[in-house]
């Protein structure tokens, strides 16, 4: 596949810029919480070497910063950077790890950004930027109250099929 071309989207309050090592300061302030982390399954770098989670130094979310800079560059998935606007705080990541006939998407919010709504808004960008499928999927720990009810308010209904710790939702587009 060719290279992704992933623009920066706006929101009312938030800036989806793709993921670089410029972010990496935000990236381990994310992936080293473990309220983060807890529903994370397992992550790999490049070359698929196992990657802790959370993060224990910078270095590690810093490979996961290169998996999705290598996928977009492959034009297999990537990751916005989301950050506040005006300020530019890092607040989390969205993206798709896989795109294709059903892309999947997925998400992390840091918790001084919970419950404000900022996940939605930016899922909502994410969704109306993707094209070329029909529908999207996502797969959530069930034990994830949180990510489960943010998937229904975005349109999302479990298929009931569990792969491996998580559940599948879809969505049509």
């Amino acid at each position: 596949m060719a290279a992704l071309v992933i623009p920066t989207l706006w929101t009312a309050r938030l800036r989806l810029e793709p993921l670089t090592m410029a972010h990496s300061a935000g990236m381990f302030g994310l992936g080293s919480g473990e309220e983060v982390c807890r529903y994370a399954g397992p992550a790999v770098d490049a070359d698929s070497l196992p990657i802790g989670i959370p993060a224990a130094t910078s270095a590690d979310s810093d490979r996961i910063i290169d998996f999705f800079v290598r996928r977009a560059g492959a034009g297999l998935g990537f990751r916005w950077a989301l950050l506040t606007e005006p300020d530019g705080i890092f607040v989390g990541a969205l993206g798709f790890n896989h795109l294709g006939p059903c892309p999947e998407l997925a998400y992390h919010l840091h918790p001084d950004a919970w419950g404000q709504g900022l996940m939605a808004e930016a899922c909502r960008a994410g969704l109306a930027w993707v094209s070329g499928a029909s529908q999207v999927q996502a797969f959530i720990d069930p034990a994830n109250i949180a990510s489960i009810k943010l998937a229904e308010r975005l349109g999302f209904r479990t298929s009931g099929e569990m792969v491996g710790q998580a559940l599948r939702y879809v969505t049509d587009l």
